[in-house]
């Protein structure tokens, strides 16, 4: 193997010094390979080949002259080559020579370094090092960087070769820089760039961005254009219909279906970043569970708002990094501890940097951070260690770029690197009353855009964020003079005492002699602040007889945040005489102020502005129609509709008639006190004969609310229609009958349907039908039974009533009508005694009472032989055992001979053990000497036998009729043989000798008859 050529070639940038080595090897004549070795340099060097098999000498030159070229254009120079070439190479002609880039009169010493550092750079990517190009002091990527964030637009020429040839990092760095100082020429190799291929994604975005920050308004508008119509139909359309709540709904449903890219909707939309679609992208980045695909998503978003320097956007993901915990040990490692760490510090990073090169941007970017915070992100306050190693920790310890910006300065908190956070300092502690010190981060840059300070007053919902930017604000005595009296009541209307007092003392400047300008007068009386409250009262109690004739004010007074406020309004109301005109215009700005409450929490202010309205109006409600009323009616907060139910009751009920539906909306409220309203309107109402009868519908559908109290208050009101108007009375009752008779009300008013019935509406039921009676009576409704038993005992005597209807009326489930069918029974005995069948059918009611007399009945109205057979048997069947112990009762009063062998089988067909032994008792009597009996009675004896450890009496006596039966005749013996052989397959020991006993003594006596065993005799065994 011959060495033909060889090439050493060096990159030094940075930290980073490496080499590469290209071998060109003839292997055997006209057979070259090409060899490479690479690696840091002073270490052992990697080996490779670019040609796996030995290729033709032309072919092999052909792969060196590339392998060389593309080392040369990544930013390698040639270190020499040793050895003998055989054949030198052809001269290459030199690259053009880098652009050379005059230093511009009044740059910084800062920037003609960075300048002279880009231009080393481009002299060190020629075919030979010059003598002045010395090693970078920090990587070039830092430096590109750094150019862009100055906006040095003399580097641009030096910028546009790094986006060709080179790593992604540095064209991603090279396009971002030229995204801030590019001119027409950078738009051109950006917009290459973004159309390549084979650009990857994270260069692609970056150029994106940078080509939206360089072409104008017409271009980004067809630009977001072009996105939005690539979006799917469902999110497309109402982004371009300017549907910002439907475009919400649409963006919800797609991010809820669950499919696996659905959240990478979220970066070309922030692409189009329109009105419409800003609110609800908004208020995704601030809810989006924390997955790996989301936590991707808003890596490229966060990094996007940071380079557009959109505060919101960049604050609200940061705030998102602040709160959210990491995914553990997710895979992939998508936000672990150290990714967490590193986003923290980025945020910070961002904003120093912003505030050490004192750009315009930091005050809009910090704001954006600091208004992501409310006050429910603080945490605990905590102490840790003891004694030396003792540390307080204060509300908002957690927060790293949120305490940078209010405490950098601060004397009483100081930073914790390692896991970033912050700690009270020296002896502060929790709790502790605050400095007279300015403590946040680059203090000059917020004065010199005090906008950021009162858009942080105005929307901020965090209290140290009031207190930083409050007294900033102070510091800024012009700014604060040339603030309009809309901008100083928003800040006297602000929760915190801080920002509520800088807006009292701006006021208190302001404020003439007559309190003038009244706007400013009102937002002190509504200011957050207490003693600015207290002064406005002072003042306003030198000019009632003047504000009670502005409405205006009064509504502002009574509309206020603050109780006192409203209580004053209220007694100013109260103390002073309106016109008609200032109370029609009152009344309107107050009834308008309380349909525009949403929340329930606005419940007090609603109740207080009522009151005011109220007591303006005094007795009378003229001034507001009854459509307004309905409105009121109709609110979300109780309090509100409260207010629509006095009106009603002002109103003059002989002139002014009130519709069912509004009367529907007080009584059937949820809203206790709002139903209270509308039964005394209910009751007024029911004053007249007149207009009572013209709420009949009404009533009758109030006496089935589920409400128990608007039940209750319909029981008088039904009274009086059923005692003004019998015939009303009479549908009430057949409407509130059909409605216990379905069977379908809540629990609680079939009960009060009955009562109703019962009591208010008693008078009522004597025209019901009877058929009525007996349908209630039937009903398996308890309460439905009750109204039954109430015309029973009305109507019960004018009834027709046969011995079927008493004895089910006997056994009822209410007492009062088992009472009186016990007392129609006791009245028509021969009619019972002609239907004894049927009546015995009471002995077997659930109830006790019914059974007794029942059984008393029977046995003092009627004689023994009353009773058939058939009667006493069925009495004896009974499932009851009482009932069965009272039919063998009756059956030994009423025993006829005749019916003895009839009665002996019915009553061996019963399977309960007291009948079965009841039923020995005849055995002897009427089955002796009757072997046909004896068959018939076989089922019985097998019952009786076969019962275990229960029967044993009758078990006794079957077996003992056997014996006897069998002996006595071959019939009766074979019967009994056979029953007996089958108790002897039982296991009870005792059982089966008895069976055997039995069965031999039958053997003995009819020998003629089969022995169903085999006797063998008793072998004997003999010891050897």
């Amino acid at each position: 193997m011959k060495l033909l050529e060889q090439v050493a070639l060096l990159f030094q940038e940075g930290k980073s010094d490496k080499v590469y080595e290209v071998d060109l090897l003839e292997v055997s004549p006209g057979q070259c390979v090409v060899n490479f070795r690479y690696g840091r340099r002073g270490t052992a060097l990697k080996d490779g080949s670019k040609t796996p098999v030995p290729v033709p000498q032309a072919e092999a030159r052909r792969v060196f002259d590339k392998l060389v070229q593309s080392k040369l254009d990544s930013g390698y120079v040639r270190a020499g080559a040793p050895g003998t070439p055989v054949s030198p190479p052809t001269p290459r002609a030199p690259a053009a020579p880098p652009p050379s880039v005059e230093t511009p009169a009044g740059l910084s010493p800062r920037e003609s370094a960075l300048l002279a550092q880009l231009q080393q750079e481009a002299n060190a990517r020629q075919w030979f090092r010059r003598a002045n190009v010395q090693a970078q002091s920090r990587p070039l990527d830092r430096v590109v960087w750094r150019v862009g964030e100055l906006r040095l637009r003399a580097a641009e020429p030096l910028l546009l070769p790094l986006l060709e040839g080179v790593s992604p990092l540095r064209a991603y760095t090279a396009a971002a820089a030229l995204g801030r100082l590019g001119s027409e020429k950078s738009v051109s190799a950006l917009g290459k760039l973004h159309g390549d291929r084979a650009t990857p994604d994270m260069v692609r975005r970056m150029a994106t961005e940078a080509l939206l920050q360089l072409s104008d308004e017409a271009t980004r508008a067809d630009f977001r254009r072009d996105v939005l119509n690539k979006l799917n139909f469902t999110l497309r359309e109402p982004a371009l219909a300017g549907d910002a709540e439907a475009f919400g709904k649409a963006l919800d449903a797609h991010l809820a279906s669950g499919t696996q890219d659905a959240l990478n909707v979220l970066e070309p939309l922030y692409l189009v970043d329109s009105e419409t679609v800003r609110p609800a992208l908004l208020r995704v980045l601030r809810t989006v569970p924390f997955t790996v695909p989301s936590v991707k998503v808003l890596r490229h978003l966060f990094k996007a708002a940071e380079y557009r320097r959109d505060g919101e956007v960049f604050g609200l993901i940061a705030w998102r990094y602040e709160k959210e915990r990491t995914l553990g040990s997710s895979r992939p490692r998508a936000y672990t501890l150290e990714t967490r760490k590193y986003l923290r510090r980025r945020v910070w990073r961002t904003l120093r940097r912003l505030g050490e090169l004192e750009s315009p941007d930091f005050v809009k970017m910090a704001v954006g951070v600091l208004l992501a915070f409310s006050d429910a992100d603080a945490a605990s306050p905590r102490t840790t260690g003891h004694g030396r190693s003792l540390q307080q920790w204060d509300a908002w310890w957690p927060y790293w770029a949120f305490n940078h910006l209010l405490y950098r300065h601060s004397p009483r908190y100081e930073p914790v690197e390692n896991p970033l956070l912050f700690r009270c300092k020296g002896s502060h502690y929790p709790g502790a009353r605050a400095p007279e010190v300015r403590e946040e981060a680059f203090p000059t840059l917020w004065e010199r855009t005090p906008a950021g300070l009162l858009h942080l007053l105005d929307e901020s919902r965090c209290a140290p964020v009031h207190d930083f930017a409050s007294r900033a604000l102070r510091a800024c005595p012009d700014f604060l003079a040339r603030l309009d009296v809309d901008a100083v009541a928003m800040l006297l209307e602000r929760p915190y005492e801080s920002t509520a007092r800088l807006g009292f003392d701006l006021a208190l400047q302001r404020l003439d002699a007559r309190r003038e300008p009244r706007a400013l007068l009102l937002a002190v009386a509504r200011s957050s602040y207490a003693p600015a409250r207290q002064q406005a009262f002072r003042w306003m109690d030198e000019l009632r007889h003047v504000l009670i004739e502005d409405s205006g004010f009064v509504a502002g007074l009574a509309t206020a945040r603050h109780a006192d406020t409203r209580a004053y309004a209220a007694n100013l109301v109260r103390g002073s005489v309106l016109s008609e005109p200032s109370l029609r215009t009152l009344v309107g700005r107050l009834v308008a102020a309380l349909l525009s409450l949403k929340a329930q929490e606005d419940g007090p202010i609603a109740s207080d502005v009522a009151r005011v309205v109220l007591a303006a109006l005094g007795p009378s409600s003229r001034v507001v129609g009854l459509e307004v009323v309905r409105d009121l009616l109709a609110h979300s907060v109780p309090e509100v509709r409260e207010l629509g139910g006095e009106l009603l009751l002002r109103r003059d009920l002989r002139t002014e008639p009130i519709p069912d539906e509004l009367l529907l909306l007080l009584v059937q409220s949820e809203h206790a006190p709002l139903r209270a309203l509308g039964l005394r309107l209910l009751a007024l109402l029911s004053e007249s004969e007149a207009t009572l009868l013209a709420q009949e519908t009404l009533l009758i559908r109030l006496a089935t609310s589920p409400v128990l109290d608007v039940r209750v208050a319909m029981r008088p009101l039904l009274g009086r229609l059923v005692a003004v108007s019998p015939a009303a009375g009479a549908r009430a009752v057949e409407t509130l009958l059909a409605a216990l008779l379905r069977r379908r009300l809540p629990e609680g008013i079939p009960a009060h349907i009955s009562a109703l019935l019962s009591g208010e509406l008693a008078p009522a039921l004597a025209a019901l039908p009877v058929e009525t009676a007996w349908r209630l009576l039937d009903s398996e409704d308890g309460d439905a039974q009750t109204v039954g038993a109430a015309l029973l005992a009305r109507h019960g005597a004018v009834l027709a009533v046969d011995v079927p209807r008493a004895v089910k009326l006997a056994g009822h489930d209410v007492v009062a009508v088992r009472e009186w069918a016990w007392r129609w029974l006791e009245s028509h005995v021969p009619e019972v005694r002609a239907e004894l069948a049927t009546a015995v059918g009471l002995l077997d009611s659930r109830w006790d009472d019914a059974r007794a007399f029942g059984f008393r009945y029977f046995r003092e109205r009627f004689a023994p032989e009353d009773f058939s057979l058939e009667v006493l048997v069925s009495v004896a069947d009974s499932i009851r055992e009482d009932v069965r112990a009272f039919g063998r009762e009756m059956l030994t009063r009423s025993f006829r001979e005749e019916d003895g062998p009839e009665l002996l089988l019915r009553l061996s067909e019963h399977p309960a053990p007291s009948v079965q032994l009841f039923a020995t008792t005849y055995l002897d009597r009427f089955a002796t000497g009757k072997p046909a009996l004896v068959e018939q009675l076989a089922p019985y004896f097998i019952r009786v036998l076969s019962q275990v450890n229960k029967g044993r009496v009758a078990r006794q006596r079957v077996l003992g009729f056997l014996m006897r039966e069998g002996r006595g005749s071959e019939a009766s013996g074979r019967v009994a043989l056979e029953v007996l052989h089958r108790m002897s397959a039982t296991i009870a020991i005792e059982h089966r000798a008895a069976a055997l006993e039995a069965m031999l003594s039958i053997s003995k006596a009819q020998p003629s008859l089969p022995m169903p065993f085999v006797i063998r005799p008793v072998e004997v065994r003999r010891a050897v």
